[in-house]
């Protein structure tokens, strides 16, 4: 299909839609695999720095809705952020933990438990997820090498607000990765709106 025209026309007056939302609606313009464009999600995907994808109008699009030319650390996530979206094929209702992690409680169990319900992401890998940091790309990476582990699938309003929330000072993105990749949610501390955003209203979410 042909490239979505890039506006050049001054940001809503409205206020800022969250990260989550915003982010699910780039990407269903720019890299969804039916609706998107096809040239865009493939130099975005081939990617290897910020500085690469500067020369991608979309993601300057991508910026500018987020309002991130604010800071210079908006600006870079914003354009960090376009990098991963690229990877996903499909806009699922799971979390990435929960998508990614044990399936049932592994702790209490009386016996080893299934395949079906042991985690895609080994504790190992999950470990040096959880302790990622954003400078250097390192970040970028592990986010772009768990949604292939999940075959592009992921539930992207999520995704996006972890990735832009990861690095607040009381961790509490990497403290709800960690609940829901043992499925112990039960447990998790509450999501806070000033923190995480809710990512989407329900028509949003609706891939229909």
């Amino acid at each position: 299909m042909n490239a979505p025209a890039v506006s050049l026309a001054p940001p809503e007056s409205s206020p800022t839609r969250s990260v989550g939302a915003t982010a699910l609606a780039w990407w269903r313009e720019y890299c969804h695999p039916d609706r998107g464009d096809a040239s865009t999600r493939a130099r975005l995907r081939r990617a290897r720095s910020g500085l690469e994808v500067l020369a991608i109008p979309a993601a300057m699009v991508l910026a500018r809705r987020l309002r991130a030319s604010r800071s210079e650390d908006d600006a870079t996530k914003a354009i960090e952020l376009a990098r991963v979206l690229a990877h996903v094929r499909a806009h699922t209702d799971r979390s990435p933990m929960q998508a990614a992690g044990w399936q049932r409680f592994p702790f209490d169990a009386a016996a080893e438990l299934p395949p079906e319900q042991r985690p895609r992401l080994s504790e190992v890998r999950f470990r040096r997820l959880i302790r990622a940091e954003r400078a250097g790309g390192e970040l970028t990476d592990a986010f772009i090498r768990l949604v292939r582990l999940l075959d592009g699938e992921v539930h992207v309003p999520r995704l996006a607000e972890s990735f832009w929330f990861w690095d607040v000072g009381d961790e509490r993105v990497r403290r709800r990765w960690a609940f829901e990749y043992y499925a112990a949610g039960i447990a998790a501390p509450p999501d806070d709106a000033t923190a995480i955003p809710a990512g989407h209203t329900d028509d949003e979410d609706s891939d229909a």
